[in-house]
């Protein structure tokens, strides 16, 4: 079971690591941590990105534009962040507001799609607001005015300082059917469940709950559905969000939860119907475990090694500790 175990990482397989290293340094303003060889650390809050080279990893990349996810940071004034962002050289996609807020998009390098996320009043009275205020307590930096307290002062202008202070606060996975994810998510991986809500399409049933938030510790974990009836439209009056699946575009960004005991945890799952074809192996970074979920989005889970570098150990023990 899963409950309570942090998202420490998002493995972020890169076509070229030292590019989109370049790109999350240089264009966003992201801190390098620590890595290993022919690999990259950067830190985004409570959660770091790491970035490995796809080929040796045998994963497929498709092109400049991945909808299967979202790595979603949060922040206080979007269109400042956004403008600041285009002096830096980023090229936004879609924006959209609605009820959430306002969110708008791009995509990395490799073809990961990223979001920029100010949230709105309204949903942060909802059961995943105490939450998204808590990453921003713990991580954000800036005022109290639009989120809540914050971690500290603003580091500088969003033009000096580009999303360093702004963490990520969410990953969306994307499937093609709700209830399957509900029982994986929750009932298999023990997930604890904060919100199931409506989507951002209200052409969709009513009924259907289409997004599902859990806890990840300094980061949501969210599922979303497809738009199966209608497209849906950003504020240009563009496509906003995919209305195919397609399991094998899902391989590029696999999330990492931290786990006492790997050993004891694949047991734990696979008597629940966890599949993990290759088994526990070692890593540089500890003992690692891989298996996915019913749409192809891949998952680790990570017991640390104890040679970790100590600034690594106690910046993400830290993170840890948000529930």
């Amino acid at each position: 079971m899963l409950t309570g175990a942090p998202l420490v990482s998002l493995v972020m397989y890169a076509s070229n690591v030292a590019e989109s290293a370049d790109f999350y340094t240089r264009r966003l303003g992201l801190p390098r941590l620590p890595a290993e060889p022919n690999e990259a650390r950067i830190g985004a809050g409570g959660i770091d990105l790491w970035l490995r080279p796809a080929g040796q990893h045998g994963v497929r990349l498709f092109g400049r534009r991945d909808d299967s996810s979202d790595v979603v940071f949060l922040v206080e004034d979007i269109e400042a962040t956004r403008i600041a962002l285009e002096g830096r050289g980023i090229q936004f996609e879609r924006r959209r507001s609605y009820e959430i807020g306002s969110v708008t998009d791009f995509y990395d390098p490799s073809g990961h799609r990223l979001m920029l996320y100010q949230p709105s009043p309204t949903s942060l009275g909802w059961p995943s607001g105490p939450k998204v205020r808590e990453v921003w307590r713990s991580h954000g930096r800036g005022g109290a005015d639009v989120i809540g307290p914050s971690a500290g002062p603003a580091l500088g202008t969003p033009a000096e300082t580009g999303l360093a202070g702004d963490p990520l606060v969410y990953l969306f996975m994307f499937e093609n059917n709700q209830t399957a994810a509900l029982d994986f998510y929750r009932d298999q991986l023990g997930l604890e469940l904060l919100e199931r809500v409506h989507c951002c399409n209200q052409d969709c049933d009513e009924e259907i709950e289409g997004i599902g938030k859990y806890d990840g510790g300094d980061v949501l974990l969210a599922t979303h559905h497809m738009h199966e009836k209608s497209m849906v439209f950003d504020d240009l009056g563009r496509p906003y969000s995919p209305r195919e699946f397609t399991p094998a575009h899902g391989q590029g960004i696999a999330p990492v939860f931290l786990v006492d005991d790997v050993a004891a945890t694949v047991r734990q799952l696979t008597a629940r119907g966890v599949a993990f074809p290759d088994g526990p192996r070692e890593e540089a970074a500890g003992t690692l475990a891989r298996f996915e979920d019913p749409f192809g989005h891949p998952f680790f889970l990570l017991e640390r090694t104890s040679a970790i570098a100590p600034e690594q150990s106690n910046r993400r023990e830290g993170a840890s500790t948000v529930r």
